[in-house]
């Protein structure tokens, strides 16, 4: 999580087990806090959700004419560029 960004204190309902298996995992130094642990489940549950959205974006842009004109288009725009820098890099 960036050190800078803005957070809010929010109160949550949470499985008094997970709670207690978070705590002893900080109480070993193996997070170095409950809250810790939530943060990176959050963020890891977040990036998840928003790869499925991203997903289905993509199967609908698959399923748009429009779109696969424009995209197939485009990369016959470029793809004498594509050729022009070949073994360069």
């Amino acid at each position: 999580m960036p050190r800078t960004m803005e957070t809010v204190r929010y109160t949550a309902t949470l499985p008094l087990t997970h709670v207690d298996e978070l705590k002893e995992l900080a109480k070993t130094k193996e997070i170095p806090s409950v809250n810790f642990a939530i943060n990176e489940a959050l963020n890891e549950y977040l990036k998840n959700r928003k790869a499925v959205q991203y997903e289905a974006l993509m199967r609908e842009a698959g399923r748009d004419a429009a779109f696969l004109a424009r995209t197939i288009r485009c990369a016959e725009d470029f793809s004498a560029v594509d050729n022009e820098g070949y073994g360069i890099w």
